[in-house]
């Protein structure tokens, strides 16, 4: 599984849990997260990818969609887990 799923699936099964959703990997998550969701994921993703996020590194931009979600990890130097 690469990053694109794990986030993806993640999403689906763990932070919109009230709705049967299947979430596209260039879609906008607008409406599909709030801000509370948001920092859920991110504590996730800490946990997930073994990174610290800088709560100033947060941008709307990096948390648009899946796609955008997996680049921003990739690029602050998430890598999955073995």
């Amino acid at each position: 599984m690469n990053i694109e799923e794990r986030v993806k699936a993640h999403i689906e099964t763990e932070l919109v849990l009230d709705r049967k959703i299947q979430v596209e990997l260039d879609a906008s998550l607008t409406g599909i997260l709030d801000s509370a969701g948001v920092l859920e994921l991110v504590i996730w993703v800490e946990d997930v990818f073994g990174f610290s996020v800088a709560i100033d590194r947060i941008t709307p931009d990096d948390f648009a969609s899946v796609r955008r979600i997996a680049e921003w990890i990739r690029s602050s130097g998430g890598k999955l887990p073995d």
